[in-house]
């Protein structure tokens, strides 16, 4: 069974000496201006690394898996300079890479400790989940909402829910009936819908035997 690590953002204060309430920073006025695009203590973000790395020790110990560690996987597919970017730059560069590659049915997994720090999950063509979102000050991620995050990832591609297909507008994806990332769109319609076709389908991973 999956027991969530207990973990906190390191106490930061600010020039008066108080404690700087990281995760809970702004009332209903939301943040100022000037907190937008500006990161600091972005060091906090390395609990994303710790609870990343229990939901693979985790997803190791309970399914079927061979774990690649490669940092040639950071964008999580082949690499191909003539293929659509629609996930967008890694937030960082990668630190460590780690894809979990299913022993029979289901799509990979691929981990990305970047150096903002933060945590990005890949998977199929076009599916990503990321703690923190943003980093920077007006964000203010909380700690629970980035395990949330990358729990609720993980275990969708373990269990084989997520879906994705190409529309009209560009690319719908998401998991059974609860989250969704949204519609991005492209001009190269064809190369990602043959990309989605190709890639290993969603399903449920196999269990380790001694699981």
């Amino acid at each position: 069974m999956y027991t969530r690590p207990d973990v906190s953002f390191p106490e930061f204060r600010d020039d008066a000496g108080a404690v700087i309430p990281y995760g809970d920073r702004w009332g209903v006025d939301g943040p100022p201006e000037d907190s937008y695009s500006v990161v600091h203590h972005g060091e906090r973000f390395q609990v994303a690394w710790t609870l990343a790395r229990a939901l693979v020790d985790h997803l190791v110990t309970t399914y079927d898996v061979d774990v690649i560690e490669d940092a040639s996987l950071a964008d999580g597919r082949a690499s191909d300079e003539n293929l659509p970017d629609v996930r967008g730059p890694l937030p960082g560069a990668p630190a460590a890479v780690r894809r979990l590659v299913p022993r029979g049915q289901g799509a990979p997994l691929t981990v990305v400790e970047s150096d903002l720090p933060g945590v990005v999950m890949l998977a199929g063509v076009t599916l990503s989940a990321a703690a923190p979102t943003c980093g920077c000050d007006a964000c203010d991620d909380r700690v629970e909402d980035m395990a949330d995050e990358l729990e609720e990832f993980a275990f969708a591609v373990a269990q084989g829910t997520p879906w994705e297909m190409v529309a009209d507008g560009g690319v719908r994806a998401g998991f059974g009936t609860g989250s969704s990332w949204g519609t991005q769109t492209f001009a190269q319609r064809r190369e990602l819908r043959a990309l989605i076709r190709e890639a290993p389908a969603f399903a449920p991973w196999p269990l380790r035997r001694d699981a």
